[in-house]
This record gives structure tokens, sequence and C-alpha cells, in this order.
């Protein structure tokens, strides 16, 4: 477990040669490049520069999502696995130099789309202007009330099915001096009629009266041609639309085939756009340009020696000062290494803390087991991620740590299940009954954690005990490395005396007698172990935390200069000790809940998929009953796992010693999603 130590790196050379260094920083990605302040003057503004940069960005990827959803590209479950394409620096040069033409091709494929759009909605236009003229097929003549000159027409429905003697009853009740008007139906449908009145011009204000009093609604204009030649021609523009669209999608078909040039070229101009916000942090006269940054103390001496051999540069490296912003960068081994992660969504260690992912590494791992608790889904686990790193070697190292990271999990949940004997809950006992007719036991190496769930209860408050414990130490090794060894002597004695006086108390009030009926030898032998220690610290439990008290209520209040804040300080250390570690105690019985939460949802899978008396019908539902319900059973508690296992490492025991605040180094780099240079000797 470690932090990296960090150099300052200063670098002056000609402002000719700026470009070609950050490039060569780039490709290294070692260096983080800070902003120069003083003397120097700053860059000319480039936001010009990456506004334009920003633009052509937006239609690659715009464009990239517009190929997508015409012809989408079906990627299986190890996609996420695949590492970048590599690619030479002569390659990446060469495909660089083609980017004004692949950007002309996304603007090209964001104008098939716009266009296709447009074709989409006139179809739908038209298709909705068909369905309004359909009742009026059958008119010969426009679809619009008017006049002859002598006769008036009027054309519309009714929200019923009328007939046309119908419509004569309701204007002669209406108007019975009225005696010429002549009726033309056109649809009659369950709820709706279209038709046409005909009437002289002076009778025509009175004939809409009597209608519209009926629920008459005039039709809808449709210019000059008659309806069913209206039809006719939006059913030929739609025709020639669909053409048109298809057309296009098979240009987009075309184009799907040079995806690659757009993912790079989206790749190049955000590597481009990270050297323009390098060169904007940079210092410059009107010869010379410098550079800030920090590295690893290693890089940063690589760097040293090959800037200085490939370019005329002068390098400077020397230890930060106490009051600069030094990021932070882990190193750790390949067992702590995939926690790093889990590290810096707390907080990355400020300059005051050591690195916690290799104390937390070991922890982490066995409190994930105990709450997944099968060893069924942990083999499962351990099959796909040892898959995974064994023939997916090309990994990349943050998905291979993501990976690692669940392979040791898996590899204590194996551990763990095991120990509980739950293997997808109890399938073995429950497919020798149903399906076989024997009787099998339990296949627990040390206990059921169902059935036995006290001595289970007290393994996880010891194990938790430790883990805390082991968060103090980690705060007295903090404390002795900055120089603060009396407050090492007084942070970590007095607790361990109280806690460890007190928890004779506390755990005798889960302790069990005897020895419970059915225990395993390895179940025997914790017992008797813990009966033993429990025993053995009973009689001289009340000396420890009476001197542990005396040593809190004595030093915890050291740094208040009177005697009254010295004694009040210790008072409150006293209460806040036996709040907060009870508290933080308890916290680990959910690693009993989530354990045995996972064992019976298992089982009651496993009870329902064997439900039917038929032995086929049983045969037939219990397959999919049991791959269904655990895999959702899988899912939902390795969810859980992971969340209470970070909890327990953020809450109870990084509060224990650890700060955090430190930055996280963001060196200078091709932050590339789909392409990266190929690393060369």
């Amino acid at each position: 477990m470690a932090k990296l130590k960090v150099l300052s790196v200063e670098l002056i050379a000609p402002i000719t040669q700026k470009e070609q260094i950050l490039e060569y920083l780039q490709k290294k990605g070692t260096v983080e490049v800070s902003a120069v302040t003083g003397d120097y003057t700053s860059l000319q503004d480039r936001s010009q520069d990456r506004a334009a940069l920003d633009t052509d960005a937006s239609s690659l990827q715009s464009a990239l999502h517009a190929l997508d959803a015409a012809v989408p590209v079906k990627k299986p479950l190890t996609a996420m696995l695949e590492p970048r394409i590599a690619l030479s620096e002569e390659a990446f040069a060469e495909k660089a130099a083609a980017i004004p033409e692949t950007v002309a091709l996304a603007e090209n494929v964001l104008a098939l789309q716009r266009e296709a759009a447009e074709l989409e909605e006139e179809i739908a236009r038209l298709r909705a202007e068909n369905d309004t003229l359909e009742p009026w097929a059958d008119a010969d003549f426009p679809v619009r009330s008017g006049s002859t000159g002598r006769v008036s027409y009027l054309l519309g429905s009714v929200r019923k099915a009328v007939t046309r003697e119908e419509l004569e009853g309701v204007l002669s009740a209406a108007f019975p001096e009225i005696d010429c008007v002549e009726f033309e139906i056109y649809h009659t449908f369950e709820d709706q009629t279209t038709f046409a009145a005909f009437c002289m011009d002076p009778d025509a204000a009175e004939v809409e009266q009597a209608l519209r009093e009926y629920g008459f609604v005039f039709a809808p204009d449709c210019a000059s041609s008659s309806p069913g030649e209206k039809i006719r021609e939006n059913d030929s523009q739609i025709a020639a639309d669909e053409t048109r669209l298809r057309e296009i999608g098979q240009k987009l078909t075309e184009t799907a085939e040079k995806r690659g040039d757009l993912q790079f070229a989206l790749d190049a101009l955000a590597a481009r756009r990270e050297l323009l916000g390098a060169a904007e942090k940079t210092g410059q006269t009107e010869r010379v340009f410098l550079l800030r940054g920090y590295a690893a103390e290693k890089d940063a001496e690589r760097v040293k020696k090959q800037a200085e051999a490939k370019f005329d540069a002068a390098v400077e490296l020397r230890e930060p000062a106490e009051d600069e912003d030094v990021p932070v960068i882990l190193k750790n081994n390949g067992f702590a290494s995939p926690l790093e992660n889990i590290t810096g969504m707390y907080s990355l260690p400020g300059r005051a803390d050591i690195d916690p992912t290799g104390s937390m590494a070991f922890f982490y791992y066995l409190f994930f087991g105990m709450m997944l608790s099968d060893a069924g889904y942990g083999l499962l686990i351990v099959l796909l991620t040892g898959g995974a790193l064994l023939f997916k070697r090309d990994m990349e190292r943050r998905m291979r740590n993501n990976v690692k990271m669940y392979f040791f999990c898996g590899l204590s949940t194996v551990f763990w299940g095991a120990m509980y004997g739950s293997w997808f809950g109890d399938a073995p006992q429950v497919i020798m009954r149903e399906f076989f007719h024997k009787e099998i036991g339990p296949l627990y190496i040390w206990t059921d954690a169902v059935t036995d769930t006290m001595n289970v209860l007290i393994m996880c408050f010891i194990l938790g005990l430790v883990h805390l414990f082991w968060g103090v130490l980690m705060k007295g090794w903090t404390d002795i490395k900055n120089g603060h060894k009396l407050d090492a002597l007084f942070d970590t004695i007095p607790t361990f005396l109280t806690v460890i006086g007190i928890a004779p108390i506390f755990f005798g009030l889960f302790a069990q007698d005897s020895i419970p009926a059915g225990y395993t030898p390895l179940g025997t032998f914790f017992f008797n172990v813990f009966t033993a220690v429990h025993n053995g610290l009973k009689p001289v439990s009340t000396y420890l935390l009476i001197a542990g008290l005396v040593l809190v209520i004595a030093t915890a209040g050291r740094h208040s200069k009177s005697i009254g804040g010295k004694l009040g300080g210790g008072l409150y250390a006293v209460y806040g000790m036996f709040s907060g570690y009870l508290g933080d105690v308890l916290s680990y019985a959910r690693l009993l809940a989530l354990g045995m939460a996972t064992g019976v949802i298992g089982q009651v899978m496993n009870m329902l998929g064997t439900l039917p008396g038929n032995p086929v019908v049983k045969v037939i539902m219990f397959i999919p009953v049991f791959i269904a319900g655990h895999a959702a059973n899988l899912a939902i508690n390795l969810i859980g796992a992971y969340v209470h296992t970070n909890r327990l490492q953020y809450v109870e025991f990084f509060s224990k010693f650890y700060e955090g605040g430190g930055r996280a180094f963001a060196p200078l780099e091709a932050n590339t999603k789909f392409y990266r240079i190929k690393e060369e000797n």
C-alpha cells in the first residue's frame, strides 16, 4: 500500500518546439500539466480553436448516433472487455490526415438524417390527410362547400349513422316551407355519415342552420381536386418519399462501413482538445515557453532524461512545497490494486494520510463473500471472471482491475458459501430429495447461517471488532508517520483497553452455554476458542475497562489549555467511544443479514421449482424457475453486497483514521474511447 512520491516538473524550451513537446508528453501520459503563473505571459486565447473542435466533434458524435440508429451493431456480452484498437504512431498520423474528409462525411450523414426525418414527417402528414379524405373518396368534385350562382352545396358529416330520409325529416321539421333540397350520402359508418346537401341559394342559410343543430360539421377543404384525386396524388407522393427513404437507408448502410473512421476522428479531436488545454496552461515569452506540472518520481526522471535528449529543453525536478496542491498517485500490489477505485470513490488520501487500499483489501473481500455467501454463486463469478482474466489478456488496466476485484470477491464467496453449506441455496438437498428420492445431510463446513444465527452473529461482531481495531492501528501508524508519536500512543492504547474491557460483557449477551447439535469439528473448534477467550477475559475485563477509561479521560482532552477543558474533553470522549463503538459493532450484523437473505431467497426459489406433484411437470418447471430465480437472486444480492461492503469501509473503517481530500492525478494524455497509440519501446 503506497502513495507514489510525486515531484514537481519544470520544463523550459524554445517556443518553436512547444507543440512537439506537448505531443511527446501526451503520448507518454505521465505528466500532469498545471497552470503557469508569475512573470510569464499566458498563451493567447485558444477558445475559438476549441470551439471549432467541439463543433466537429459534435457532428461526428451525432453522425455515429445516426448510424447506430439506422444500422445497429450487435455487440457480444464480452464487448466491454475489448481494449481500444492500438495503432502505431505512423498509422495514427496517417488516419489523422484524413479527418477533414471524415468530418465532411459526418455532415453528409447528418444531412441524410435530416432529409429522412423530413420525409417521415411528410409521409405521416399525407397519410393523416388521406385518412381525413377517405370518407369523401366517392365525391367526384372538390370537397368544399360553395355555390354555383343558383345552387348551394354543403358538404360535411354528422357523428352517427343516418339515412337520407332521416336528414330530410330533420330539415322538414325545422323549415317545412323548404322543399327543394337534395341529399347525397357518400359513406355511412357506425359513428359517422358523410353527405352533401344541395339547395337553392336563398335557402342555404336555413339548411345550414337546421343541419348544424343536428350536429353537422363541414368537410375539410380539398382545394381544386376531388378527394379521390387528392388521395391518389398523396399515395403517389408517399411512394416517392418511401423510395427516397430506402435510398437514404442504403446510403447510411454503406456509410456505416466507415464507422471506424468516424470513431477515430472523434478520438483524434478529443486528443487535440487535450493538447490545446495543456498549451493554454503554459507560460511563454517571445522565444521560450515554460511548462510546470507533476509526475511520479520514476516517471519524472525518465521524462527529464528523454526530453533533454530529444529536444532543446531544460527540465528541473524538485520536491513540491508544502502549500502546493500535489496530486495523488496510488500504487498497490495485484491483490489490493483492484480496490483503488473503491478508495477513489470515497476520497483519495490527503497529504497527511497513508493509502488505505492495502489495509482495506483483505476485509473488503472477506466481507463481500460473507454477504453474498453462496458457494454456487461464487463459483459462477470465479469462472466468469477467471475466464476473462485468462483469455482476455489484452484488457485495459481499469477493466482488468474491475474483473480482478470480482474474482477475489468470488473466491471469498465460495469460501463462505462452503462454510455455511449454501450451494445455490439448498439445491443439492432439494434435487436429491425431489428427483432421486434420497436424503443427504447439510453440506456446511462450519454451520448453517440460517438456523445457527446467534453463533454466526457473534462471528460477525468479532470480525467487525478486528476491522475497527485495525483502523485504530492505522490511525496510530499515521500519527507515527507524521511525527506525532504521543498522539499515536494516546489514541490507540486507551481505546484498545476500554473496548477489550467491555467486550466480554457485550458478547456475553449473545453467547450460548453449550455447543449446538450437529456442529462440525470446525464449528466446535471455533466455539471452544471463543468460549476460552471469553472466559479468559472475564476476570480481567473490569480492570482493563477501568484502566482504559482513566487513560481516555486523562488524555483525550490533552489539546485543551484549561483543566476544565481537558476533563470535559476526556468525559466527552468516553461517551463518544461507548456510543460510537456500540453502533459500529452492531453495523456488522449486516454481514449476517445479507448472507441470510441470499440463502433464504435461494431456498425459496428451489421450493417454488418443485411445487408440482407430477414428476415430469416438476422437472419442466424446476429448470426455468431455478435459472431465473437464482439469476435474480444473484443480481440483487450482488448489488447489496457491493453497496454494504463499501459502507463498512467508508463509515466504520475509514472514520477511525482516514481524512481524505486528495486530488486525483490527471496527466496529459489522449483520453480516447475507441483508439490508442501503440506503446513502443
